[in-house]
């Protein structure tokens, strides 16, 4: 069971991931480009003195420093994922229970919907997300190992 959850907009559509995926929240900014870096690959961000890398699952096109970023771990490293805005962190009670499951053209990482009375909100699962939106996100970061470590 959840504690609670991480509401975030992309777009026009609103999303929420368990809290307990997420590590932190901070604002997009003094996002650093790297030269060659290619998408989903933003830049970096120093986070308290250390380099994080950017992913970026935004709209295509989306190329300025606003927004959020959800700071997760993935293989005992930590991750941004930049978000159009973090809309609030909400207890488990706070957002009601699956009400259906996913339709089969959604993509896999809709792990559920929750019914909202602006429209459905989109349960996910981060690292699938990335998966999917942002593919070639694995290889992104592994060419930034050397540069981050020099940052």
């Amino acid at each position: 069971m959840t504690t609670g959850f991480v509401m975030f907009q992309l777009d026009t559509q609103i999303f929420v991931t368990p809290l307990d995926a997420v590590r932190e929240i901070v604002r997009l900014g003094r996002l650093q480009r790297l030269p060659g870096g290619r998408p989903p690959l933003a830049g970096l961000i120093e986070l308290r003195g250390t380099p994080l890398p950017v992913l970026d699952v935004r709209a295509a096109g989306a190329t300025d420093d606003t927004g959020d970023v959800l700071v997760v771990e993935i293989a005992e490293d930590a991750v941004g994922v930049a978000v159009d805005k973090v809309l609030a962190v909400l207890g488990a009670e706070a957002v009601p229970e699956i009400t259906d499951s996913p339709a089969k053209v959604l993509p896999p990482y809709v792990v559920g919907v929750r019914k909202s009375a602006d429209g459905p909100v989109l349960l996910v699962d981060l690292q699938q997300m990335l998966d999917v939106a942002a593919e070639g996100w694995v290889q992104s970061l592994a060419a930034v190992t050397e540069l981050a470590a020099a940052f």
